[in-house]
């Protein structure tokens, strides 16, 4: 029996990097009108927005889908502070009986660095205080997604995707500027102005406290090895991605902004 599976996020960098023959659809999370094309699938591949309300319009989505053909979700999760809002949504989840998979990557991933790389000015926003994060390669990523479609050993199951080496803003700003991306200054932020998290519900003020620690407790994610060891997937080097994939890393997709 073929199954009727829908991957969101085409136009995003993760999405250059699947195989399969998917329905690739684009939705508002924020709009139920878009919903439908997603609940008639057997298996759903989401990429949630960074978006004040996205706490209650996934709990929204996912009870219309208790009531859809809905038989598997899929989702990327998060290691860095909205964490907060995933571990609530996965919580959710769970409680409704619908098989789900969090893919919860770090806070370095390539799409972070077409938010933060500003090439106009030869600028790098850095809202770390310099602590370090592990890469995370999409190509190690996009296989160990299409690997857990519909695959119940890896059901109801979050894992930590990293890679395996840590770079601070300062070790990518050196690559970048090795590999023909000017970078003239280094210039902090916060990263509610990076994600336009000015919301003060609970959550959101959380999620600032949360970010807080990298300064106050030198906090950064550590490296894991969930993917190779339960996917056989190895993550490259943020010089290698760059030198082997640059026509991908040049495009700067808004729909990345949402992993």
């Amino acid at each position: 029996m073929s199954l009727n599976i829908s991957f969101t996020g085409r136009k995003s960098q993760i999405g250059e990097y699947f195989k399969g023959d998917y329905n690739f659809l684009s939705y508002d999370l924020m709009d139920r009108n878009t919903w439908s094309p997603l609940l008639e699938s057997d298996v759903v591949f989401l990429l949630l927005p960074k978006h004040k309300d996205t706490l209650a319009m996934t709990k929204q989505f996912v009870l219309s889908a208790v009531d859809s053909k809905i038989k598997h979700i899929i989702k990327i999760g998060s290691l860095g502070p909205w964490r907060l809002i995933h571990n609530q949504i996965d919580r959710f989840l769970l409680e409704s009986q619908i098989p789900y998979t969090s893919f919860d990557i770090a806070p370095l991933m390539n799409n972070i660095f077409t938010e933060q790389y500003i090439k106009e000015q030869q600028t790098l926003l850095d809202y770390r205080n310099n602590a370090p994060a592990p890469y995370l390669d999409p190509v190690c990523l996009a296989s160990a997604i299409e690997q857990s479609i519909n695959n119940h050993k890896h059901m109801n199951r979050n894992y930590q995707c990293t890679g395996n080496i840590q770079y601070t803003i300062t070790d990518v700003g050196t690559i970048l500027n090795n590999n023909g991306y000017p970078v003239h200054e280094i210039k902090d932020t916060t990263n509610n102005k990076v994600h336009n998290m000015t919301d003060t519900n609970s959550d959101f003020v959380m999620m600032g406290r949360i970010a807080d620690r990298y300064k106050t407790e030198g906090w950064y994610p550590p490296i894991s090895h969930d993917l190779k060891d339960s996917f056989g997937a190895e993550s490259r080097s943020l010089e290698d991605f760059i030198y082997e994939d640059k026509d991908i890393f040049e495009r700067r997709f808004a729909d990345d902004h949402c992993l």
